[in-house]
């Protein structure tokens, strides 16, 4: 396995110094993060032969993920994920202007992921640590001050990433603040169960078997901003309740898809009463025997299989990543909601903290 190294992630320009952290369970599997963006950077787990494997997407060095054009590799997004329209909300009588970030609309109005200077352009300060049961563990943890990108309220923010030895790995996300604000935190990271490193990224993820627990998508309009209500996926190419090849999807012209080309959805998924931890996705690789499994508490997954990829991204081992050279599937809350009274509020205030965890379990068939 070439796992990355201490080195390449030195130095960054800023008051914290970055770092490279390496989490191991008892079966081999390897997980990394780095402070900068508190990323999910490798994740080497298993084919059907016992062949150790990246599935992460990502690059080589920190500067690789500094100068990304796809600049979200493995990040967590926030304050707020997806996309705000015209980059702005109310809270009351309150109006707060957010940065106008996001590319995609022309002209440039919507807000993204959090803005310009956001969690993914920070250096995080970390704590690593193993658990009572001797797993290994990262926190890293950020503060945001009030009017930081717009934003309202000062944020104190912790992410914790475990390696079990069940072979998951669970994301914990929590946040509190001093004055009602939004919150809606996801991570970013492109997944490539032929492995992520290596020529077999080559062959992109196009003929994965995708599987969302989801009867119903979170309709958008050509901006990609939520138009407040729910489309039923019912014989349509959309329809990812049983397993089918992410190709199919693509054959044929859709409203909310771009056909050959590549989809960002957002699926409202069902969810069962009482559960701590509902399915949310399944990701399987005929050719490796690869599967992830997503279990989260969060009421949505956004679904993006990285179609603005054009080349010009060199990720691991010099490898251009092409539209479709991994498949991002983001648990969290419902996009927009700050301007969407109908969705599920991502609102919290000094009475009651934000919480999201998420599981992402690998097995081999």
């Amino acid at each position: 396995m070439k796992i990355l190294s201490v080195s390449a992630f030195s130095g960054g320009g800023s008051t914290l110094a970055a770092e490279l952290i390496t989490l191991r369970n008892c079966n081999g599997l390897v997980a990394q993060f780095t402070n900068y963006g508190a990323r999910w950077v490798s994740m080497w787990v298993p084919d059907r032969n016992g062949y150790m494997g990246d599935i992460v997407l990502g690059f080589d060095t920190l500067d690789g993920y500094r100068m990304a054009g796809e600049q979200y590799h493995g990040a967590i997004v926030g304050r707020v994920c997806g996309r705000i329209s015209n980059a702005c909300f109310r809270l009351g009588d309150q109006e707060y202007l957010l940065a106008s970030n996001d590319a995609y609309g022309k002209p440039v109005r919507n807000h993204l992921h959090g803005g310009i200077d956001a969690f993914h352009n920070r250096f995080w300060k970390s704590r690593s640590f193993l658990t009572p049961a001797g797993e290994e563990a990262v926190e890293f943890s950020i503060y945001s001050q009030s009017g930081e990108e717009g934003y309202p309220g000062n944020l104190q923010v912790k992410v914790t990433y475990l390696l079990q030895n069940n072979n998951c790995l669970r994301m914990e996300c929590e946040a509190t603040t001093d004055r009602l604000t939004p919150v809606n935190l996801t991570n970013h990271a492109f997944f490539n169960l032929q492995s992520s490193s290596g020529p077999a990224v080559k062959k992109n993820i196009l003929s994965h078997n995708l599987t969302l627990n989801a009867s119903a998508i979170i309709a958008c309009d050509g901006e990609l901003i939520p138009t407040g209500s729910l489309l039923p996926v019912d014989g349509t190419l959309l329809d990812f309740r049983s397993p089918r090849t992410i190709a199919s999807s693509l054959a044929e012209e859709h409203s909310q898809i771009q056909k050959g080309k590549g989809f960002s959805l957002a699926y409202a998924l069902d969810r069962k009463e009482g559960e701590e931890l509902n399915f949310a996705a399944g990701l399987s690789d005929e050719t490796s025997g690869r599967i992830l499994e997503i279990y989260t508490d969060q009421p949505s997954v956004q679904v993006y299989n990285g179609y603005f990829m054009d080349g010009t991204d060199i990720g691991k081992d010099g490898i251009p990543y092409y539209a479709s050279a991994g498949i991002a599937i983001e648990t969290q809350g419902y996009p927009d909601a700050p301007n969407q009274p109908a969705f599920p509020s991502v609102l919290i205030d000094s009475s009651n903290k934000y919480s999201h965890i998420t599981e992402y379990r690998f097995k081999t068939m």
